[in-house]
């Protein structure tokens, strides 16, 4: 990647070392409690299963438009959707939306639905896991065992029943389809026509959506191509500065990085506090949003305000640990072009697991089921500033501009700082496994543009980028819902 002279070795720092190794025992400490503690809880697995019906939803919606035909895909597709949502540990909002899935054979593949399968599925709900009150459950199952079970005809007042009920679940754009259902059970055929109609028209709309999408991706890959090529032909042929050394002095390191030391410490006693406070909010309450933030802006403050005060009293600057924000507008445009960049490189990462380890979780935040939820504005603003400003900001200084350059001191390998910056960066977020490998992409690109500009300002500005990018397509799915 750079014209490499060769690297500046400098002798190590004792108390850098001793740094690095508490950073290393808090960051496996860190990553136990995630695998050992967090993720065999219930609201975990449902968690993850908002993830898988959220995907099945879409899938579903986007066969039953009719502005992409999709011919005798239609089939296999809308079976391996039911089956997704009907595997051994499915909670009850994916059974639910399986025998939807079933009924609407009809008029999707003109089939009937299979009677044997509806009652399997039927026979599971009293006994699926969900986050909905008793209440509602018990609700629910009265309902889909009397307009997919007995399949009877309904009263006036059990139709009215049973449409609040269906209006009153997170159903999506499947309430259309239960609610045509519903409809057809009560006889009720010009109601039935009219739930069809506007089944039919948000799958339309969404067809479209994606049709823009997809030639917005299409170019951004054309140009994420071409930032690669023009980079390779600048650097072949236009003679830089290279990055020989961090600015970090050895005898700095042991300062900066016990910083690091109270931010992954803060970050570990937070997120266990948080933990307590959170464990008896629902998936999709924004005081979880507010809890997060809160978290957020006390542990990245109080490591950031230790280690201004520690290198303050050591007179060390903050330039040296990437603080340079000049030329600012140069700055700005290698952090986008950065961004620009990576697409193609996260976009073929994504596919090569998904087709070398098909089985491996995909990511879920704890905050997806706020994302995706109907929130007032002043939740959406907080989750930006946390995605958008907090995020990057912490996480830049403590990353890349205090663990990249103190691994790359001390062993005078830039590639060193890059990778395990990278390694403690994708870890130490919450999406785990798949969401891993992801990030770590992410993080070595902001590693190697780090050590490329020498200030935190690009990394900063790209990992803003990517973060906001995020969240508005989660608005746009939100919407499209």
């Amino acid at each position: 990647m750079w014209n490499n002279p060769p690297e500046v070795t400098e002798q190590p720092s004792r108390s850098g070392n001793a740094a690095l190794g508490a950073a290393l025992l808090l960051f496996v400490i860190i990553v136990l409690s995630n695998l050992l503690m967090l993720r065999p809880r219930l609201s975990d697995r449902l968690d993850a299963w908002s993830t898988r019906v959220m995907q099945a939803e879409y899938v579903a919606r986007m066969l039953y438009g009719t502005v992409l035909p999709f011919g005798e895909a239609d089939a296999t597709a809308w079976e391996d959707t039911v089956k997704l949502l009907s595997t051994k540990d499915a909670p009850l909002g994916a059974l639910v939306r399986a025998v939807i899935l079933l009924e609407e054979r009809s008029t999707m593949l003109g089939q009937p639905p299979t009677r044997g399968r509806l009652e399997v599925l039927l026979k599971r709900m009293p006994a699926a896991p969900t986050q909905w009150s008793p209440d509602q459950k018990q609700a629910v199952l009265l309902w889909c065992q009397a307009v997919y079970g007995e399949r009877r005809r309904l009263s006036p007042e059990e139709q009215e029943r049973f449409r609040r009920t269906i209006e009153e679940l997170p159903l999506g754009w499947m309430r259309w389809l239960a609610l045509k259902h519903l409809a057809t059970a009560a006889g009720d055929t010009a109601a039935a026509r009219r739930w069809e109609a506007r089944a039919r028209e948000g799958a339309n709309r969404l067809q479209r959506t994606l049709l823009i999408a997809f030639g917005v991706v299409a170019v951004l890959m054309l140009t994420g191509v071409s930032t690669w090529v023009t980079y390779a032909v600048w650097k072949s042929t236009v003679r830089t500065v290279q990055p020989i050394a961090p600015a970090l002095p050895a005898h700095h390191i042991g300062t900066v990085t016990w910083g690091l030391v109270v931010y992954l410490a803060a970050m570990y006693l937070g997120g266990t506090v948080a933990g307590l406070f959170a464990h008896g909010l629902p998936a999709g309450s924004p005081l979880l949003i507010v809890l997060v933030w809160l978290v957020q802006l006390v542990t990245g403050g109080v490591a950031i305000g230790w280690l201004h005060w520690q290198m303050k009293r050591a007179g060390i600057s903050w330039r040296e640990v990437g603080w340079n924000w000049t030329p600012l507008a140069q700055h700005l445009a290698w952090g986008t072009a950065a961004y620009v960049a990576m697409i193609p490189v996260l976009l073929l990462t994504v596919v090569l697991v998904q087709v070398l380890l098909p089985e491996i979780p995909s990511p879920a935040h704890p905050i997806a089921g706020v994302a995706l939820s109907d929130n007032p504005p002043w939740v959406t603003l907080l989750l930006f500033l946390m995605a958008a400003v907090f995020a990057p900001l912490f996480e830049e200084v403590f990353f890349r501009g205090v663990l990249l350059s103190a691994l790359w001191r001390q062993t005078g390998n830039r590639w060193v700082g890059i990778i395990g910056s990278a390694l403690f960066f994708s870890v130490l977020h919450p999406q785990m496994y798949f969401g891993w490998i992801v990030i770590f992409v992410v993080g070595v690109m902001l590693g190697a543009l780090f050590v490329e500009r020498g200030s935190l300002l690009p990394c900063i500005w790209m990992h803003a980028l990517n973060n906001a990018a995020a969240l508005l397509v989660v608005q746009l799915l939100r919407g499209l819902g």
